[in-house]
């Protein structure tokens, strides 16, 4: 896979591992709520150098094409998160978008940067038409994240994510490019 990098001021995202920051990258994932958050049951907590190199030695491409691309997100010389494109659909020109970000590196505009950078990729790298994504109906930072990129709510999906034997509802953005 080919290499990419995107600045914004102090903000950068690249799909390189960034070398010396593997203790970041594993203090900002080991969030007991990371997996709820993100309405992910594969993501593991505690999570593990080995679930690290997993993750990022992991196939995004099949043949020549990219099918997901991750990119680590830099705040001030420091792996603040990761953003994604996945299930990336070139016929229909659209992907799924999600992220997350280091407690400590929350409510700094490091999410609304990074995502602002990873919208621009989409767009003239990959030449997709929409992006979308889910988001807890709580989560109000990440739907203030997304509302500040031009993302619309196009709906709610009820009752699609259960966790601790409870069920919560997401509300389903999209973004056209």
């Amino acid at each position: 896979m080919d290499s990419y990098s995107l600045k914004d001021g102090e903000i950068e995202i690249t799909n390189e591992f960034p070398d010396g920051h593997m203790d970041e990258f594993l203090q900002g994932a080991n969030d007991s709520e990371m997996g709820f958050r993100l309405m992910a049951h594969s993501f593991p907590y505690p999570y593990t150098e080995e679930d690290a190199l997993a993750f990022i030695n992991k196939n995004r491409e099949s043949g020549n094409e990219m099918f997901e691309i991750d990119f680590y997100i830099m705040y001030t010389n420091r792996l603040a998160g990761v953003i994604g494109l996945s299930d990336i659909d070139y016929e229909n020109s659209r992907a799924h978008i999600g992220y997350w970000i280091a407690k400590d590196c929350r409510n700094k505009g490091v999410g609304r940067r990074a995502l602002s950078l990873a919208i621009q990729f989409a767009g003239e790298k990959l030449k997709l038409n929409s992006l979308y994504t889910k988001v807890l109906t709580f989560n109000i930072p990440s739907i203030i994240i997304l509302t500040r990129n031009g993302f619309t709510i196009d709906g709610i999906s009820r009752y699609c994510f259960r966790y601790e034997n409870k069920f919560y509802a997401a509300f389903i953005f999209s973004l056209l490019l």
